[in-house]
């Protein structure tokens, strides 16, 4: 059973990997990592009395956060928090799946969906997505198909840990050949006087990290 159950997990992310840098289709599935970072400077910037503007998605898979922070600790924070969230986020998906609990994933997603469409989405393509992602995590729920909500439940944590590397990896790399436009390192490169590539770097270790754990404890 073990080993049936680590099978599947091996191909839920061979299957999101892939799909996930499929055109048109990969863009509308990396949005999921997308949203949960950008969730996490937003609950970054709320958890340090700090206020969130907007959420921004974007049709290239890019997103923005626009918070208010006081002070130099909190827009370190800030800017630590996007990946840091998603590599979380991912290994609490894991955990929930082997504890059983893979509906409760999706009520997951569709709190924070439904949550963003109503407080911080502000762009046109950000409210599209998050109205078809609810839509599709809404139905799921509302089918009572248990063999549906397992496998999107299992498709979508898978996307958001394979994601959640990829895009690690995306950032290290452009810390090191363009650190000035490489994002939350580059934001914490300015804030700290540490080079975006140290920082690209870390991203990408505790992404690789976490995702090992998640993999290894949770299969």
């Amino acid at each position: 059973m073990e080993s049936l159950l680590t099978n599947q997990i091996i191909a839920y992310l061979i299957a999101a990997y892939i799909l996930s840098h499929v055109p048109i289709i990969g863009r509308y599935l990396t949005m999921i990592n997308t949203l949960i970072h950008e969730n996490g400077h937003a609950l970054a910037a709320l958890l340090l009395n700090g206020k969130v503007y907007s959420i921004k998605l974007f049709i290239n898979t890019s997103g923005e956060a626009i918070t208010g922070q006081r002070g130099w600790f909190s827009s370190v924070v800030i800017s630590y928090a996007g990946y840091t969230f998603s590599s979380l986020a991912a290994y609490g998906c894991f955990m929930l799946l082997n504890m059983g609990n893979s509906l409760f994933i999706l009520y997951a997603f569709l709190a924070i969906a439904i949550i963003n469409l109503l407080l911080w989405i502000r762009n046109l393509y950000g409210v599209i997505w998050l109205m078809s992602f609810i839509a599709l995590c809404g139905w799921a729920v509302y089918s009572g198909s248990s063999g549906f909500q397992t496998f999107l439940s299992f498709f979508l944590s898978s996307v958001l840990l394979t994601e959640s590397v990829s895009s690690a990896i995306q950032i290290f790399m452009l810390s090191i050949l363009k650190s000035k436009s490489a994002g939350d390192a580059t934001s914490l490169a300015h804030y700290t006087k540490i080079p975006a590539f140290l920082w690209g770097f870390v991203f990408f270790f505790q992404s690789l990290y976490v995702a090992i754990l998640a993999i290894r404890d949770h299969v």
